[in-house]
């Protein structure tokens, strides 16, 4: 039998899990310009010169933490809307998508994580960039679907002013949950915002 040798002094790959979710910590406890590369290594384990040669610095470690939840919110929020033809059924989806990521339950710790990084100072504007990204992808998404749907509705229908109302729901309830409303509230708020989209006038 052929004995198979590793080389045990090519570095292993960092764990991008792992090194975010500690950095999003120790940015909650220090303060993101106080947390320093040498603190995330102690707490990760994954050498300072790793850390260094992959994100160089803090500022670019936050950088990248942001973009990469925030990133995975959203694919999360919008992919079960897009597979969903019915408008009501996918904006529904979208809406309890935002709840289910944003609230902080003490099983949860997307949950957490996710209430920990919107409420990092983000003095750079860092957070605020990704979030308007966020924001016009999925207003694009929501004009898209209904838009696609409009035929079944009367000529008063208006794609673009239900896309931004429902957009500024998607915000409101992330907001919401970050300040701790409770999940059956902001479910109940999603469902009587929907009646504005159920109430519309239909084609017969």
């Amino acid at each position: 039998m052929k004995t198979e040798f590793v080389n045990t002094s090519r570095p292993a790959p960092i764990s991008l899990t792992k090194t975010f979710e500690a950095s999003i910590h120790e940015f909650s406890n220090s303060g993101v310009e106080a947390t320093s590369l040498e603190q995330i290594s102690a707490v990760t384990g994954v050498p300072y010169e790793r850390l260094s040669q992959t994100f160089h610095d803090t500022a670019n470690l936050f950088s990248n933490v942001v973009k990469w939840y925030l990133r995975r919110y959203e694919h999360q929020i919008l992919s079960g809307f897009a597979m969903h033809c019915n408008p009501v059924g996918a904006i529904r989806i979208a809406l309890y998508e935002c709840i289910e990521i944003f609230c902080e339950d003490e099983d949860a710790e997307d949950g957490f994580l996710a209430v920990k990084l919107l409420e990092l100072p983000d003095t750079d504007g860092v957070i605020a960039r990704q979030l308007s990204q966020m924001k016009g992808q999925a207003n694009a998404l929501l004009l898209q679907k209904l838009e696609d749907c409009k035929g079944r509705f009367a000529t008063s229908f208006n794609p673009v002013e239900l896309a931004d109302f429902y957009t500024e729901m998607m915000v409101i309830i992330i907001r919401q949950a970050c300040e701790g409303v409770k999940r059956d509230d902001l479910y109940s708020l999603a469902d009587a915002s929907l009646e504005r989209l159920e109430n519309q006038p239909v084609v017969h």
